[in-house]
């Protein structure tokens, strides 16, 4: 059972570290993504990344609801990268967008979960 507790705030500070990584690769492929386009559209770089920076305070400030609610808008995301890699005219950018969201969701969902998990064993063993 101590190895078990002992493992565990090394996880959850990968997970989170991944989070944060993950998050801004997918802001950057964004950025990279419409700054390529023949036409630049800012609404199309703006908003996309604008809905995920806003949880990046939180991130930050290790905040479980953040990681929480990234798992929500996340999913926005992967729906958009999923329909446009199914599209036939997908290109490298939505199969790599596709590919972030999913690591994204995954490490921010086991971030949330481990974190709540180690304040309710802190909570449960004062």
């Amino acid at each position: 059972m101590n190895n078990l507790i002992d493992k565990q705030p090394a996880r959850l500070e990968a997970a989170k570290r991944l989070s944060q990584i993950v998050l801004s690769s997918l802001i950057l492929l964004y950025v990279i993504s419409g700054l390529l386009e023949e036409t630049i559209l800012w609404t199309l770089i703006i908003v996309p990344c604008l809905s995920l920076l806003i949880f990046l305070p939180g991130m930050l400030k290790s905040h479980a609801r953040s990681y929480d609610w990234l798992c929500f808008v996340i999913l926005i995301h992967f729906c958009v990268g999923v329909t446009n890699s199914m599209s036939p005219h997908a290109t490298w950018n939505d199969y790599v967008q596709t590919a972030l969201t999913v690591v994204l969701f995954i490490s921010s969902m086991m971030a949330s979960r481990w974190q709540k998990a180690a304040a309710h064993s802190e909570t449960a063993g004062a």
